[in-house]
């Protein structure tokens, strides 16, 4: 009996070995979408919509949303993708189907509206929780959608605003959504992208699926979206910073050619003011040891090099930083200035977007007269957000910021005058002043602004120097 049970004893095991074999295969032949498409998220409207997934090879996948559809075969890796016609803004929650022939997936609460891509550092992911003005924002609007990567083996998901999600969401995409939310009364999804500690190299599409390219940007390609919002670069102070000027540019052809849409909107922010408020009027690449510098202000000229580009814009966060803090708790101001471009160069509102840009230098007597383009209504010496409630209660007495040299390239503190839409300099120690700087420092302290209460942004007119051979032989500030 023993030995006549034996092969039935092995028929069985091998009958259960191929029924778990058969299991695994139509597990793993079922079809899937990336971890994006989840209930609550957010599908951009107006815009041809791609759904991708994986699902057996040459299995029939179909895809139906409202009264979108279309069907695909599966590649021979076993992957598809299905474009559907443009979705109307109706404001309704909608139904994503997907069908394969072995199972169906429902993605449940879609909203059609604009999606915008947050990407960048610790700056970018700091948590709504830990923001200023956190008890005058209203949680309550359905309105808006935050899709979060998940960690510790949590799956990615679309959160809805809560008190509990706060510490998932970032605080300058919420306020930027808030922004958009109140004057366009549409749908907002914010697609968080983001990464301590992770420098430009890291964002490339050849960083490799270490980097954070690989693993926040490339699992959501080719995802429908408006634009992308930049905050980046406490990783790339020093040495780097250099060549902040010519990676940021790259980076926006390199994304703007894989997702396929075109010239989308990229906007960056310039990043907050930190270190030491003492020292000299201009900070000097190399420091006085003969190493080099944090070098933030030519990090700043790098990213204000995103002009070269159409569809782009800069919101300065220079007057919104913490001397002791590479991430300043003021995120609403940056979620505002962030939404005053989109607002103006996305949808089109007649808003001033920017604060006054350098435009001219002109050498007169004893003095330079600079010029700045729009002024929004003229100069004025104002204060940060961060000293006043109020856009100008108190109007300084004097502006400051400015720096002049002539032709022994020492800089020296300027005394500065509005005059139109000009800035005169002089200084007593440079009797022939041939250059200006403003902001030329890590945490500078410049006072200029327009009447819309947006600041300066940093500039040098000597552009053919080089960095490299600045040194700390500076004139300090008196």
């Amino acid at each position: 009996m023993h030995s006549r049970g034996q092969p039935v004893t092995v028929m069985i095991r091998s009958l259960r070995i191929l029924a778990l074999c058969l299991l695994g295969i139509t597990l793993h032949a079922e079809v899937t979408l990336p971890g994006i498409f989840a209930d609550h998220m957010v599908l951009q409207q107006g815009m041809t919509l791609p759904v991708w997934g994986k699902a057996a090879p040459g299995e029939r996948v179909s895809v139906l949303i409202g009264s979108r559809s279309g069907s695909v075969t599966a590649d021979a890796a076993g992957n598809w993708r299905v474009t559907l016609r443009p979705l109307p803004l109706t404001g309704e929650p909608l139904l994503l189907i997907v069908n394969g022939e072995r199972n169906r997936l429902e993605i449940r609460d879609v909203l059609a509206g604009d999606v915008w891509i947050c990407a960048g550092e610790g700056n970018m992911a700091w948590p709504l929780s830990d923001a200023e003005g956190a008890r005058q924002r209203n949680v309550q609007d359905p309105g808006m959608r935050f899709f979060v990567r998940g960690r510790h083996g949590e799956p990615d998901r679309w959160l809805m605003l809560s008190p509990e999600n706060e510490p998932s969401i970032s605080a300058v995409g919420f306020f930027f959504a808030r922004d958009i939310r109140a004057s366009r009364h549409l749908p907002v999804g914010i697609v968080q992208c983001t990464r301590d500690h992770a420098a430009i190299a890291e964002w490339f599409p050849s960083a490799g699926m270490s980097s954070a390219f690989g693993s926040l940007v490339r699992p959501i390609l080719p995802f429908a979206m408006t634009g992308v919002l930049w905050y980046q670069g406490e990783s790339d102070e020093g040495e780097r910073a250099l060549q902040y000027r010519r990676l940021l540019p790259r980076l926006v052809r390199e994304w703007r050619s894989l997702w396929g849409e075109g010239p989308f909107p990229f906007y960056a922010v310039l990043p907050a003011g930190f270190g030491g408020t003492d020292g000299p009027a201009v900070e000097p690449y190399v420091g006085p040891a003969g190493t080099v510098s944090r070098a933030l202000p030519w990090l700043r000229e790098g990213v204000l090099g995103l002009a070269s580009l159409p569809m782009t814009g800069v919101a300065s966060a220079v007057d919104l930083g913490d001397p002791d803090d590479r991430h300043p708790a003021d995120k609403s101001d940056v979620g505002r200035r962030l939404a005053r471009l989109a607002r103006h160069r996305t949808y089109g509102e007649e808003i001033t977007d920017s604060g006054p840009i350098f435009r001219s230098l002109r050498v007169e007597e004893g003095r330079l007269r600079v010029g700045f383009a729009s002024p929004a209504g003229g100069l004025v010496a104002g204060l940060p957000p961060s000293q006043s409630p109020n856009a100008f209660p108190a109007v300084p007495s004097s502006l400051r910021g400015f720096a002049v040299a002539g032709s022994d390239g020492r800089w020296y503190p300027a005394e500065a005058v509005i005059e139109g839409d000009s800035v005169v300099l002089s200084s007593r120690a440079v009797k022939e002043p041939l250059e200006a700087r403003y902001d030329w420092k890590g945490y500078p302290d410049g006072n200029l602004y327009n009447r819309e209460g947006l600041p300066a942004l940093p500039f040098r007119s000597d552009t053919g120097s080089q960095p490299t051979q600045e040194t700390a032989a500076m004139v300090p500030r008196s």
